[in-house]
């Protein structure tokens, strides 16, 4: 048994979660549902922090065919070591409250998550409106140049 990986503070995570609207208010995010932020923090013994959460929560986006509210549901596990010299645990904890602020770190990862588009319609086809993916042709060479291709592809 490695000693040296024993933690020396141990404090386990089972919250409920809201993240603040103002986080998302100017994103494609229209809705971020309450949800059960699970894991652990740890001091290791380099008196650095060890933060291992999982979370599984539901944003509520646009269809991108139809513009109606959806449900997208992510899955987020974060394992991450704020190492004291770090900019991150400056930016994180209060060190005259000696808390850490794991919405600040929630929300870097849900970010992350967010498709750029998304849809559950099932007619998809009918909002193309006659537009229709064409596969690529491929170009006939000129043969006063396919000397010279050959050649390149022989380097």
């Amino acid at each position: 048994m490695n000693l040296s990986n024993l933690p020396i503070f141990k404090r386990d995570i089972n919250e409920d979660v809201v993240i603040p609207r103002s986080y998302y208010e100017n994103s494609d995010i229209k809705d971020i549902l309450p949800f059960k932020l699970t894991g652990k923090i740890f001091l290791d013994d380099n008196q650095d922090y060890v933060l291992e959460l999982k979370a599984d929560l539901i944003l509520k986006l646009e269809d991108c065919y139809t513009l109606d509210l959806v449900s997208y549901p992510i899955s987020i596990d974060i394992s991450e070591k704020i190492v004291s010299d770090n900019e991150i645990l400056g930016e994180f904890i209060k060190n005259e409250q000696n808390t850490l602020d794991i919405i600040g770190i929630l929300w870097e990862n849900i970010v992350l998550e967010v498709p750029i588009s998304f849809s559950v319609s099932e007619f998809k086809e009918e909002f193309h409106d006659g537009w229709e993916v064409v596969r690529e042709k491929k170009e006939k060479i000129d043969p006063r140049w396919a000397i010279l291709l050959d050649e390149k592809e022989k380097e």
